[in-house]
């Protein structure tokens, strides 16, 4: 009997290390992306638990649509954006028909699990006014630069959205979360309210460089910075 147990014991380990592990795969992703930019190359895993932004940011890259394109917004501190098919570096016309690529994406907001540190990868959206199922734009993709925070801006900064943000109902901040805002930095401002489907692996560096580019007082760059292309390499 006491064998038998044992034995029983011994599958349900094995069978909660196997969730685990699968739960971990699936945050963590098989697909990886190298961006290619004027600065240097950033390397990117997607997510594979947001597979709609996973799938589309894949056939948006088959497409050619993130080809010679301009991070066209910096947020000093925060972060930097591209993807609009329009805006060619050197002012080149445009080499996909811009209009095919106006479709949006249902949100796949998965906070607290995927949150706005350095390097996260997320997809830009319209605001809850016109957007309020907070779906997500087609091409148009940021990554978070961001800054570090020590725990009293972050509790003020939390307390603040509580406070100001009509509806906010996102749980205060793990001990895990506070760990990475305060050492790594990021973004908390923006939790919850954007898709997050992917982070930078490798390149963190490139992202800070583009990042500190002067910007003028609509948050465009005065210095293009060129996103030459995004190509898969694992999946």
């Amino acid at each position: 009997m006491k064998k038998i147990l044992f034995s029983l014991s011994l599958v349900l380990v094995a069978f909660l290390a196997s969730s685990c592990s699968d739960d971990k795969r699936d945050a963590i992703g098989r697909t990886e992306v190298i961006i290619e930019t004027s600065r240097g190359n950033i390397t990117a895993r997607l997510y594979d638990d947001t597979p709609v932004h996973r799938d589309n940011f894949i056939r948006m890259i088959e497409a050619g649509v993130y080809e010679n394109l301009i991070w066209n917004r910096i947020v000093p501190g925060a972060t930097i954006q591209t993807g609009e098919p329009t805006q060619k570096a050197g002012g080149a016309a445009p080499t996909v028909d811009a209009s095919q690529y106006r479709h949006t994406l249902p949100a796949e907001i998965k906070f607290p699990r995927h949150f706005h540190k350095t390097g996260a990868l997320a997809m830009c959206r319209q605001p809850d006014d016109v957007n309020p199922d907070r779906q997500s734009s087609g091409t148009h993709f940021y990554i978070v630069s961001g800054k570090k925070y020590d725990l009293g801006s972050l509790a003020e900064l939390w307390q603040g959205r509580r406070d100001s943000e009509p509806g906010f109902k996102l749980p205060s901040l793990s001990a895990y979360q506070k760990k990475v805002y305060t050492t790594r930095g990021g973004t908390p401002l923006l939790d919850g309210d954007y898709t997050i489907f992917g982070e930078v692996v490798d390149g963190l560096g490139v992202v800070e460089s583009i990042n500190k580019v002067p910007i003028d007082a609509k948050e465009h760059p005065l210095k293009e910075v060129v996103l030459k292309r995004v190509r898969v390499v694992k999946r």
